[in-house]
């Protein structure tokens, strides 16, 4: 009885060990397989890439797409390679005003979103800092294209934020005086 018994939980033991290293090779092993986070990008659309944060498993991009989308997706980085990851996207808003933050987007890892900055301002949410990355880099026929002259993307990693089911973004001027209030 004692050794039917045994075999029976070897036998379910086993199979559960099987079960777990099947899952975790199909985790590590499954994408693209490309050797750098740039040929990992999607090519489905005419994209302008701008470079958003990165680690050494994970580079996020920030896009602006079509002449008429922006958004943000990323690549991660597994055995195999490089492989994209999740998007999301939505239209360009219509043109911003100087300081002000109209919409806000997230794909359950960061919150980012347009802005045309006038100044030295700082953007929070939930008084956490959100980083900016001006898109004056980009070439002057892309700016033009896009309609995106004088503005910086703002972004935040979700996991930096306490209460991460509503936010307040505020746009601080000197002396962290309220520019614009957004709460979502």
């Amino acid at each position: 009885m004692r050794n039917r018994l045994t075999r029976i939980l070897l036998f379910a033991g086993l199979v559960i060990v099987l079960a777990f290293i099947f899952n975790i090779s199909l985790t590590a092993f499954t994408g693209d397989g490309k050797d750098t986070p740039e040929e990992a990008l999607p090519t489905d659309a005419n994209y302008e890439w701008i470079e958003g944060p990165k680690s050494d498993k994970e580079q996020r991009y920030f896009f602006l797409s079509n002449g008429q989308y922006f958004g943000t997706g990323y690549v991660e980085k597994n055995f195999k390679g490089w492989s994209a990851g999740e998007g999301t996207y939505s239209k360009l808003p219509n043109a911003l005003t100087e300081n002000a933050i109209t919409s806000a987007h997230s794909d359950s890892k960061i919150l980012f979103g347009l802005i045309k900055p006038k100044g030295n301002i700082q953007i929070s949410v939930n008084n956490k800092h959100a980083k900016l990355i001006q898109l004056d880099f980009l070439s002057d026929d892309i700016l033009s294209t896009y309609n995106v002259e004088g503005y910086a993307i703002w972004y935040i990693d979700l996991e930096e934020i306490d209460n991460a089911k509503s936010f307040t973004i505020k746009v601080l001027g000197e002396n962290d005086s309220v520019l614009n209030e957004l709460s979502i």
